[in-house]
């Protein structure tokens, strides 16, 4: 009996620990449009203390944003700085 409560608990703390990343990345209210341009290859809009960066997504880490565009080959913009994404 033991044995099984403590499977459970552990069952228990994992699924706990599970949905808290999900929360924490479903909290990003950019992540979505970020992820559809990486996907669909389609343009974004990022605004990032008052200046305007366009481009395509390339790259997604946890704390940085890469894009590209016709000016510049690699721009990399740090996911804390930004203040807007607009994309279509």
């Amino acid at each position: 009996m033991k044995r099984c409560g403590r499977q459970l608990a552990l069952a228990a703390v994992s699924l706990a620990a599970l949905g808290m990343t999900g929360l924490a990345r479903a909290a990003d209210p950019f992540e979505e449009v970020l992820q559809a341009s990486l996907s669909e290859r389609k343009g974004v809009m990022l605004y990032v203390n008052g200046q305007a960066i366009p481009g395509r997504v390339t790259k997604l880490s946890p704390d940085t944003v890469e894009l590209s565009s016709q000016e510049f080959r690699r721009i990399v913009v740090r996911r804390d700085r930004l203040d807007g994404v607009a994309g279509n």
